[in-house]
């Protein structure tokens, strides 16, 4: 690594702030580095040529007009910490060449971003090593004042932590060994004996050492006496405040105490000035480190927030250099696309002529065999013309029969061939051989030729020259089918190519057509560059949504265009808000109005019915009274005097209703009391009784033992019985209602006699 990575801590405080790690260049990326600098000011001089070249003042003008809108459209803030910021417009990228070269020059942008702020982090980390120093120094002092002071506070020096040293990951302290270290019996022994060698250097040095005895006799151990030191030590009384009591003391004795008192006192003094002192400079130091430390800290926040415009104007660069890989990946897709379609295009081209060369050369053979089938065809009827001609000299039913004799062919049954004509009696058990069919159609016919075959009333002679004649036309008809055959199968030979040749033209359309999609697109791509803008908050006119990177609805507008229909907006919508409101002010008197008649109406509607409820009041004693009395107040107070006696009469009723349900309830209580004494005394006897019970069961289980099977034939007996008994009342039950039944029907045979009044 060129630049280790490190961090900062605030004194009080989590804050972190880190710098910057660089990897080391290695050579190649050097040399690249180079070449591409150089290229760059190669083009810087070119293009400086061309603009000290005379222009007329309107070309100037959007000269300068062109180099501020290329600072805008920079992408990246990296011109504010790198004025020289060397890279290409971007508007100018459009080779894969030219965006390789930008993102070694974004790189060599970022690279001095970070060493520049890494230059502020080691400013930075200087003073806090240099702070670190003086809080220390200051500190020193601090325990010493404290040591004065005879305080026990703990006083804390501040240190580097580990994450700001890096380095001391890599180095193992003694203290960080738990483990004592294994020595060899010989290295032990050395140890041992370099131990005794010192230990007897010392006893030595200590023994005769002039220089330290005089200092401890002389001086008490120390060079140089200080004042505190001395404030330090306490007054000696003299002997006589010691042993005797103060009014056994002489005159003199009197002025020396006084002299002790005084010289006291003074020292008491001094020391509360010497400890006002010391606090004083304790606070000093201690405000000194405070504010060295909160400067410090300040600092630290200032360079966090340097940190933070410094890895934004980075993360910038790192998106534009991202951009520009992505469109070099694509571009470079793209190219093998093209690449990948061209070739196949070239060789459905060259498929395309051979199968026109072949599709004319079977056209040629086509026509070729057609006039010779033409000539064939010729020849077989003239042989059929010349057929009649031949026997002429014979009767018409003679030559009727011999015509269709001549007409007359066999039926031959048609073979299928087999899949594969190699196919061998060997290798196939099922293997059939095809014959010829014209083989075995000349077989038949040379039957048809055989004199069974022949009328009985033509002679033989006439009958050979038939069968000549016949075997000629025989011949020619097998010429004609051979013809036939050639031409139909050059037909479908024909046709096959030319749908071979119709589907390598829709190859080559198709190809062709995919490949102009893709040009077209690879143009797009190169004219319509990606650039990275810079735009502050609240220009972006665009519905954000759901976030989304693609932009290919949005609009780059200049600011004055949205500012003027902004300002026109708000004028239609000020002039809109003001007819709502006269609208609103226009209706809001029209409801006042409907709701005051409405009012009124009620208050109509409530003097009707106020005035018939006086009408219809029914005049009762109650109210008779109240309106022929004149005093009603003293009627009022009397039947007030009389609810509150009548109130006073129930309360008196109550308490003696309460005090007789309290002693109710007394007598109750011990009631309750006295049955459950007497419970509790059943439960003592009931427990007596239940064991009086278990020993009597155990008693009378002991002595029926022996009568078990007496009882069990008693038992059986007994339930016979009850058996027989439950039997003879229920035949009894249905005897009573058989004779009710019989007695029901004995009296519907009985005459009913009806009495009359």
């Amino acid at each position: 690594m060129e630049v280790v990575g490190r961090s900062l801590v605030l004194f009080s405080g989590d804050l972190e702030v880190s710098n910057f790690s660089i990897k080391k260049q290695t050579e190649n990326e050097r040399k690249e580095l180079e070449r591409v600098l150089a290229l760059y000011a190669h083009e810087k001089l070119e293009l400086e040529e061309i603009e000290y070249a005379p222009k007329p003042k309107d070309d100037e003008g959007e000269h300068e007009e062109e180099q501020e809108v290329s600072a805008s459209l920079y992408g990246s803030h990296a011109k504010k910490f790198f004025g020289n910021s060397i890279q290409h417009s971007q508007f100018n990228l459009h080779s894969n060449q030219r965006k390789r070269d930008q993102i070694e020059l974004i790189k060599h942008t970022i690279g001095h971003l970070k060493n520049t702020f890494n230059k502020e982090f080691d400013d930075v980390y200087l003073s806090k090593k240099q702070e670190i120093a003086r809080v220390a120094e200051r500190t020193e002092r601090i325990k010493q004042i404290l040591k004065d002071l005879k305080s026990e506070d703990d006083v804390i020096i501040p240190a580097f932590k580990q994450i700001e040293i890096p380095e001391s990951f890599l180095i193992v302290e003694d203290s960080e060994i738990k483990f004592e270290k294994y020595l060899t019996p010989e290295e032990q022994a050395a140890l041992a004996e370099k131990e005794r060698l010192e230990a007897e250097r010392r006893r030595l040095e200590e023994a005769d050492n002039a220089r330290e005895r005089a200092l401890d006799t002389m001086m008490h151990g120390k060079l140089e006496i200080r004042p505190e030191d001395e404030l330090q030590k306490d007054l000696e009384k003299p002997d006589f405040m010691l042993s005797k009591a103060e009014a056994q003391w002489s005159e003199e004795e009197h002025k020396i105490a006084k002299e002790f008192e005084k010289k006291e006192k003074h020292l008491m003094e001094e020391r509360e000035k010497y400890r006002k002192a010391l606090e004083a400079e304790l606070k000093k130091l201690q405000t000194a480190n405070a504010e060295g430390m909160t400067a410090f800290d300040e600092k630290l926040n200032r360079l966090f927030k340097l940190k933070i415009e410094y890895q934004k104007t980075i993360n910038q660069e790192e998106l534009k250099i991202v951009r520009l890989a992505r469109s070099i990946y694509h571009q470079e897709y793209l190219e093998d696309c093209d690449s990948d379609l061209t070739k196949p295009l070239e060789e459905f081209k060259q498929l395309k002529l051979k199968t026109q060369e072949e599709v004319a050369e079977i056209k040629r053979s086509i026509d070729k065999l057609r006039d010779e089938h033409e000539l064939v065809l010729q020849e077989d009827r003239g042989i059929e013309k010349q057929f009649k001609k031949d026997f002429v000299d014979l009767d018409a039913f003679s030559l009727d029969i011999l015509v269709k004799l001549y007409k007359r062919r066999p039926k031959v049954v048609k073979q299928k061939p087999q899949n594969s004509e190699t196919t061998s009696r060997s290798s196939n058990p099922f293997y059939v051989k095809v014959e010829d069919p014209d083989k075995m159609f000349l077989e038949a016919m040379s039957e048809l030729d055989s004199d069974i075959h022949k009328p009985e009333f033509l002679e033989m002679e006439i009958w050979e020259r038939f069968v000549d004649a016949r075997h000629i036309k025989v011949e020619s008809e097998l010429k004609v089918k051979h013809h036939s055959q050639k031409i139909q199968d050059l037909n479908s030979f024909l046709q096959r190519k030319l749908e071979e040749d119709e589907a390598v033209k829709n190859k080559i359309e198709k190809t062709f057509q995919h490949l102009n999609e893709l040009r077209d697109k690879k143009l797009k791509f190169l004219m319509n560059l990606e650039i990275q803008l810079l735009l502050k908050q609240g220009q972006v006119e665009v519905d954000p949504g759901v976030f989304s990177t693609k932009f290919d609805n949005a609009l780059l507008i200049h600011r004055s265009v949205i500012e003027d229909l902004n300002s026109q907006i708000v004028t239609l919508g000020e002039g809109k808000v003001s007819a709502m409101i006269d609208c609103k002010d226009y209706y809001k008197n029209i409801h006042l109005l409907e709701w005051e008649h409405e009012k009124m109406q009620m208050e109509a509607e409530d003097l009707n019915s106020k005035t018939r409820d006086v009408q219809t009041l029914r005049v009762t004693k109650e109210l008779q009274v109240f309106l022929f009395e004149e005093n009603n107040a003293q009627r009022m107070q009397k039947e007030i005097q009389t609810l509150e006696k009548t109130i006073k009469l129930n309360e008196n009723m109550h308490q003696r209703k309460s005090l007789d349900k309290k002693r109710i309830l007394d007598r109750l209580n011990r009631l309750i009391k006295e049955k459950e004494l007497e419970c509790s005394a059943l439960d003592a006897e009931l427990k007596e009784l239940a064991v009086s019970l278990v020993e009597r069961q155990q008693i009378q289980e002991a002595c029926v033992a022996d009568l078990v099977p007496a009882a069990d034939q008693r038992m059986k007996d007994i339930v016979a019985r009850r058996k027989l008994v439950d039997l003879a009342k229920s035949q009894s039950q249905e005897v009573a209602v058989l004779r009710a039944e019989v007695e029901r029907l004995r009296m519907k045979t009985f005459p009913a006699l009806v009495q009359h009044n």
